[in-house]
């Protein structure tokens, strides 16, 4: 899959989670020209007292990974695009077993060479290619 500036955007802020972060790993991902898939693993809780306080919101869950990272990408390409860039919500399986994370990594590598399938996929042909 090549991005183009968007999607370098979306690469780019994808990789700033994991620097935004320091209890999270980014494992197999990738950026499709309407969607992504990615691997989070949450290696520790940083807020070990958050089960004690039952309205706190913690920066480090996977909705607020999504949440910030939607909302950078979102920053930076409104300009171009506006702000209504993303569906409303996102599709989250916690894996839980080394078969389960191997399935999900494999489709996650195959999603680019399934690209045609998808039905908002568009031929645009690649400029300055021979």
């Amino acid at each position: 899959m090549v991005l183009n500036e968007y999607g370098n955007i979306a690469y780019n802020e994808w990789l700033n989670n994991a620097n935004k972060r320091k209890n999270i790993e980014l494992d197999e991902f990738i950026i499709m020209p309407n969607h992504l898939h990615g691997i989070i693993t949450i290696t520790e809780n940083l807020n070990p007292n958050d089960s004690q306080t039952p309205f706190y919101i913690s920066s480090n869950t996977i909705g607020a990974i999504i949440r910030g990272y939607k909302s950078a990408v979102t920053r930076k390409l409104a300009p171009f695009l506006g702000d209504k860039i993303w569906q409303r919500n996102y599709y989250e399986h916690i894996i839980r077993d080394e078969k389960s994370y191997e399935q999900i990594a494999e489709y996650i590598q195959h999603n680019p060479f399934t690209w045609e399938k998808d039905r908002f996929y568009i031929n645009i042909p690649t400029i300055g290619t021979d």
